[in-house]
Formats: C-alpha cells, sequence, structure tokens
C-alpha cells in the first residue's frame, strides 16, 4: 500500500504550466476575444463530424449535440468519444471559418488560475460558436502532443423531446493514447505495433511496448460502448445532499465524470429513512455512550476491559458476522471500530489511560437524531484523499452496493478526481483509504447489514 505521503492530486489531471500552448509568434494580451453568434431561442440538434487532425490512418468521430451544451460540457463529452483521459491541458477556439490563432481561445479554470482572461468556455453555449452546416469549431488538447480535433457541422434539425443531449453516430479507430509523443510519435507507435522496427533500438521497442496501455488496439472502435459512457441521467437537485458531492463535481473530469453522475443519481433515489429506521441506526452508538456513561479505565495496552467487550458484543448481537469469543477488543473488530470511529467522530475522548463522553456525546446519547446529524456532519473522514474515497464509498452503499465489491470502479473515480499514486492499484488504495468511514457504517447498520449499510449511507448523505 502506497504510504500517505506518496498520494498526489494534481488538479485537472495534473497540467502544469509548461504544457501550454505556443504563442506562434502572437503577444496572447494582443489576441482579439471572439464575437459569439446569437443564442437560438429553441433548442437545436447539430450533427458534427470530428476529425484529429493530421492522423494518418484517419481517426474521426460523427456525434449529435444539443445545440445548448456548454463548451465544458462538450469538452468532456469530446474526451469520451475519443477516448482520452483528460489528463492535459485543452482550450476551445473559436471559428465558424479557417482557424485563426489571432482569436483568444476561451478560457478554461486553469488558464484562469494563470491569469488569462477573456470569455470563459462555461459561459458559453455551442450554438453560440456554430450555427449552420461548414461552420468549425477548434479543439486542442495536450499542447505536448499537440492534439487538434476539428469539429465541423454537418447538419442542424430541430430538437426532438427525449433525444439524448450527446449521441455517437459513427467513428473510426481508437484515438492516440495519452503521451505518445504527438503525430510523429502516434506512427512510430504504429510501427512498432505492426512488427517494423528494422531501424529502432530493442530496447526502446521494449519501453515503448511496455508503456502501452492494456490490450491497445488502434484499429478498434465501438460506438455502443461510446454511448454507454455518454448516457447519463439527469441528476437530482444537489442543494439536499452532502455538500461534499457537489464539489466532486466540480474536480472530476474525463470518462469518470459519467459513472458518478450515474452514481449520484442511483444513491439519491432512496427515501429519507423514517424515525424507526433513525432510532435502529442510532442505537449502537448510544448503547456505547451510555456503556461508558462517566468514564472506562483502558487496560495497559489501551483496550476496552473484557467485561465491556463481552456487553458490548453480546448486547449489540455482534456475533451475527463475526466469529470469536468478543472479549478481548484487539480480536473483536466489531467492538474496535465501534469505539476508535466514536473517538474519531468526537463523540468519546482517550486520555491519560481513561475513556469518557464528550460533551458533544452527552448531548445526543438520548437524541437518535441529532446523534445522525453529528455524524453527517463530520463524514468522510480522514486526510483529503480518504475523505474523497469515503464519499466515493457512501455513495457506492447509499446505490445498494458494496464499495469492496466495487473498489475498481472508485479507483476509477479518484483517478477521475486528479489523485495520483506510486506503485500501487488504484481500486485497492480507495477501498483502503475509504476504511474509517466504511467503519463508521458497519457500527451504524451492523457488520453484515447491507440493506442497514445502504439506509445509513443515505441517511448521512441526505440533508434536512
Amino acid at each position: 500500500m502506497a504510504a500517505d505521503d506518496n498520494v498526489i492530486q494534481f488538479p485537472g489531471g495534473g497540467a502544469t504550466a509548461q504544457n501550454r500552448p505556443p504563442l506562434l509568434g502572437f503577444d496572447p494580451f494582443a489576441r482579439d476575444q471572439p464575437t459569439l453568434l446569437p443564442r437560438r431561442p429553441e433548442r437545436v440538434r447539430f450533427t458534427v463530424h470530428i476529425d484529429l487532425d493530421d492522423a494518418l490512418p484517419p481517426i474521426w468521430r460523427k456525434l449529435q449535440l444539443a445545440g445548448d451544451l456548454r463548451l465544458n460540457q462538450l469538452h468532456d463529452i469530446l474526451q469520451v468519444a475519443m477516448g482520452w483521459t483528460d489528463s492535459h491541458l485543452h482550450h476551445f477556439v473559436m471559428g465558424p471559418g479557417p482557424l485563426d490563432r489571432r482569436i483568444a481561445p476561451f478560457v478554461t479554470p486553469f488558464a484562469e488560475v494563470e491569469g488569462d482572461e477573456g470569455i470563459h468556455e462555461a459561459d458559453v453555449r455551442l450554438d453560440e460558436v456554430v450555427s449552420k452546416p461548414d461552420d468549425r469549431l477548434y479543439y486542442e488538447y495536450d499542447f505536448g502532443d499537440g492534439w487538434e480535433p476539428t469539429i465541423l457541422v454537418e447538419k442542424v434539425e430541430q430538437w426532438n423531446e427525449g433525444d439524448p443531449l450527446a449521441t455517437c453516430l459513427a467513428g473510426q479507430r481508437a484515438c492516440p493514447p495519452e503521451d505518445v509523443g504527438g503525430v510523429g510519435g502516434y506512427g512510430e507507435l504504429l510501427d512498432i505495433i505492426a512488427g517494423h522496427t528494422e531501424t529502432m533500438e530493442p530496447e526502446y521497442v521494449e519501453q515503448v511496448l511496455n508503456w502501452l496501455p492494456e490490450g491497445y488496439d488502434p484499429d478498434a472502435f465501438s460506438v455502443d460502448e461510446v454511448n454507454d459512457l455518454l448516457e447519463v441521467p439527469e441528476l437530482p437537485p444537489l442543494t439536499d445532499w452532502h455538500p461534499a458531492i457537489e464539489g466532486l463535481f466540480q474536480r472530476v473530469y474525463g470518462p469518470a465524470l459519467a459513472e458518478l453522475t450515474r452514481l449520484v443519481a442511483r444513491a439519491a433515489e432512496g427515501s429519507a429513512p423514517s424515525e424507526a429506521e433513525v432510532g435502529a441506526l442510532a442505537r449502537r452508538y448510544q448503547f456505547l455512550l451510555r456503556t461508558v456513561g462517566t468514564g472506562i479505565t483502558l487496560t495497559a495496552a489501551g483496550y476496552l476491559p473484557p467485561k465491556t467487550v463481552d456487553l458490548l458484543y453480546r448486547e449489540l448481537d455482534m456475533d451475527d458476522g463475526w466469529i470469536g469469543k468478543g472479549n478481548r477488543e484487539d480480536m473483536t473488530a466489531p467492538v474496535l471500530n465501534l469505539r476508535t470511529s466514536a473517538t474519531t467522530l468526537g463523540l468519546l475522548r482517550k486520555s491519560r489511560g481513561k475513556l469518557t463522553v464528550t460533551a458533544a456525546g452527552t448531548k445526543v446519547v438520548d437524541d437518535p437524531a441529532g446523534l445522525l446529524r453529528h455524524i453527517a456532519a463530520r463524514v468522510p473522514l480522514g486526510k483529503p484523499h480518504e475523505k474523497d474515497a469515503g464519499l466515493i464509498a457512501l455513495l457506492i452503499m447509499a446505490a445498494g452496493d458494496n464499495p469492496y465489491h466495487e473498489s475498481e470502479f472508485a479507483g476509477r473515480i479518484m483517478f477521475g478526481l486528479g489523485w495520483r499514486i506510486h506503485g500501487d492499484e488504484y481500486g485497492r488504495a480507495a477501498y483502503q483509504w475509504a476504511h474509517s468511514t466504511i467503519d463508521v457504517i458497519r457500527s451504524l447498520g451492523g457488520w453484515l447489514g447491507k440493506q442497514q449499510h445502504t439506509r445509513a449511507a443515505q441517511a448521512l448523505l441526505r440533508r434536512p
């Protein structure tokens, strides 16, 4: 498992100022701002053809897009359709005619941080940059490799209610892998895959093949796979949910955006817990608080006394799903997790070999709803990367799934949030990072209570 100091977050996929596009002899402050077209009063559907400039053999996609899509949404759609991972900087340049480098690109969040001024891509709709067949919009991605897909309008049609915001109609060939080295590096990669390596050093060929994404096939493309990723449900208003969820959407990028959207939509399907459910969820923590009472002296090793462990184990039915005598805290995970999580949540305090109830714990010991509100205000637990992983685990459980079984899924979203680790596997790391938050759910809902875990996660995520 990677140590915490090996966990790094790259907002926006790890872009740096050194990746910014060449200025091609122009002073960026002397560039003209684009002149937007008037917005259409009614939603239309654009059919567009997207060619990856200078790619040989040709790489292209054909999409149908809602005219009122914002350019930041179009960016996410293009990443999915082309097959990239949004690991580098990008920007859009206005047409609708030939590419003019004297026109300033629309401003992205990263460019704004760098001090760029102008029209923000999130404020611009697609129908404000193209309006009729043969109009063009220019998209640039990874300013080091220099990928430049040109978006050409083929058709403008009336919007039909119920149409998806984005649909892939056709395409050809997989996009070049990330960091391949631009058109030249991609051509060299194709030669290596085809076995044309006579003029190359064997060590270099081996290095490229080892670096190549597993299963990469330059001829492969699936319309169905792209549309599966593009098909996302409408989100409920996030004002009723944990505020950190909205923060995830502000930071996630690439294919993980669609996966996160589906997850949140599923998690939000559950109803608010009833009064009886709230009482059932709170009872383990409340029983622990009452048991500690005015204080308990811990063993020399810092654990609860065996009699207290046995009492908690029997009274809280912890033998359901846990094998053991239940009288040693270090050998009884349900009791240990209940006590340590209560301490982390600020309900108990451990000091000078004694465990006592805090003022916050005393306040909620007879108030189940208040106890859940107290816990909800403190989860997810841990450092920033652990909080992200914990929130994803809460969403997974609220959707009725097991975070252990969905660890690879959680790992993909963590990657999409910009987290990077060295020498470890993202799914396993995401599950371990979420452990302290998962322990809270297990303490609320029981060790193996999947349905109770779902209701506990929904209760903590929903705001009154």
